[in-house]
């Protein structure tokens, strides 16, 4: 009996430990397929919020075939489609410029999550799409400014496409 219990708690401590490990994330949050979805997640003494808007787009049905040549970017893995329209991230209720290729090229948005990535540095997860066509986007900012965007094939299992943002160098001098 004594060698379960030990058996027990070792298993419980080496689950807090990775547990800990692990980067912190808020709980995903179901993106709405039109309208405003609005989350936020605090990371000790910062809070991080997104606004994530979102509309309807009449694809067919799902029972038509698939054109040929997509002008838009739907997935096709949800009908109706569900662009993205406007995307706004806010660090202790200081609002980022976002901008919009960010955003722009995704539709189709399932789930969204938040984490802090290390002290001061934040990433917004956005899982979109199904199947072969399902991706994901890490949109990694801090408190000033959207760092860096990162677009994901699930499917393929490798980084896509790598956007790196810099702060604007302003013209008053």
């Amino acid at each position: 009996m004594k060698k379960i219990f030990l058996g027990l708690l070792g298993i419980v401590l080496c689950t807090t430990m990775v547990c800990n490990a692990a980067p912190r994330a808020a709980s995903e949050t179901k993106i709405a397929l039109k309208g405003v979805t609005d989350f936020a997640a605090a990371f000790g003494k910062i809070q991080v919020s997104v606004k994530i808007t979102t509309h309807e787009v009449d694809i067919g049905k799902p029972s038509d075939p698939r054109p040929e040549k997509i002008l838009s970017s739907c997935t096709f893995s949800r009908i109706p489609c569900s662009p993205v329209d406007h995307m706004e991230i806010s660090v202790n209720g200081n609002a980022l410029f976002v901008a919009r290729s960010v955003y722009a090229d995704l539709a189709d948005v399932g789930v969204a999550s938040l984490r802090q990535k290390k002290k001061g540095q934040f990433v917004l997860t956005l899982g979109g799409g199904d199947a072969s066509e399902s991706y994901t986007v890490e949109v990694t900012f801090d408190e000033n400014l959207v760092r860096q965007r990162t677009l994901m094939s699930n499917e393929a299992r490798q980084v896509m496409q790598r956007t790196t943002y810099f702060a604007s160098q302003s013209m008053d001098k």
